[in-house]
């Protein structure tokens, strides 16, 4: 893997018959497929793809990756390649295919950010109880200068700390729960109405979910699922992350619990976590 600037063009060649047939029994030089990105850590983001229908050609060499004024040149057995350490916010990244002549196709490009991962240890809550009111049933997902923790919708500052809590009344099914709806003063939390389904947050995207998907108060958790969460703060700040669901099992009501991972984006306001 060599690094180099982009000024020196890393053989990307725009308007040199990029996607077009080149001499007789040469292929079609497409760009790699299916390009999706994962936020690794605070650092770090994922991009992974799959290989163009011209990489079985003895004329193919790989591919290069660019973000910035760097790219990285990878051999053509590549299908993803981690970036980093990136700066914090946004960054767009190309993906092209890479020919031996020197010629690369047009780029697949994805747009993503590194967030903040709480998944080594799970944040783990058990269902509100109306009737007991103890115990941790709400998550605080976190801001730009705490991170994440359990809350019970009794402590001391929960009213602005708590983002949902996990409630199922009187055995119902569980659902997670914006805090607007146990006091219509706190965090204003809504759920998207994408959901992935994975046995970790190690789910690559395609596209974060947009800012008007996230318009649910309550979603009901299904096992190992990933759901988007954007938590509206009392001082205005807006924080997105991932969060999976591990619903812990061999329980029963009144004292159900999940297992909560999160992927965090510390900066208010951006979308990718």
């Amino acid at each position: 893997m060599k690094t180099v600037l982009l000024v020196i063009a890393v053989v990307i060649c725009a308007g040199c018959g990029n996607n077009l047939a080149g001499p007789a029994g040469t292929p079609s030089l497409l760009p790699p497929g299916s390009l999706v990105a994962l936020s690794v850590d605070s650092a770090h983001v994922r991009l992974s793809w799959t290989a163009p229908s011209v990489a079985t050609d003895s004329t193919f060499a790989g591919y290069v990756v660019a973000w910035g004024i760097v790219a990285d040149t990878l051999p053509k057995s590549s299908s993803g390649f981690t970036a980093g350490p990136l700066a914090r916010g946004a960054t767009t990244f190309q993906v092209r295919s890479l020919l031996k002549s020197g010629q690369a196709s047009d780029a697949a490009a994805i747009t993503w950010a590194p967030a903040w991962r709480f998944d080594a240890i799970p944040v783990i809550v058990t269902e509100y109880n109306s009737t007991q009111q103890t115990g941790s049933p709400g998550v605080d997902i976190g801001t730009a200068t705490s991170d994440p923790h359990s809350v019970g919708l009794l402590d001391p500052g929960a009213d602005s700390t708590l983002d949902f809590y996990l409630s199922g009344p009187a055995g119902s099914p569980l659902e997670l729960v914006t805090a607007a709806l146990f006091n219509p003063g706190w965090h204003q939390t809504l759920f998207s109405t994408a959901s992935t389904s994975s046995p970790d947050l190690n789910a690559s995207l395609g596209a974060f979910p947009q800012d008007n998907t996230f318009t649910l108060q309550t979603v009901t958790p299904a096992d190992n699922t990933i759901y988007y969460v954007k938590a509206v703060g009392n001082t205005g700040q807006i924080n997105f992350a991932r969060i999976h669901v591990h619903l812990v099992p061999g329980g029963a009501y009144p004292s159900r619990q999940v297992e909560i991972r999160i992927s965090l984006q510390k900066i208010s306001r951006l979308l990718y976590a």
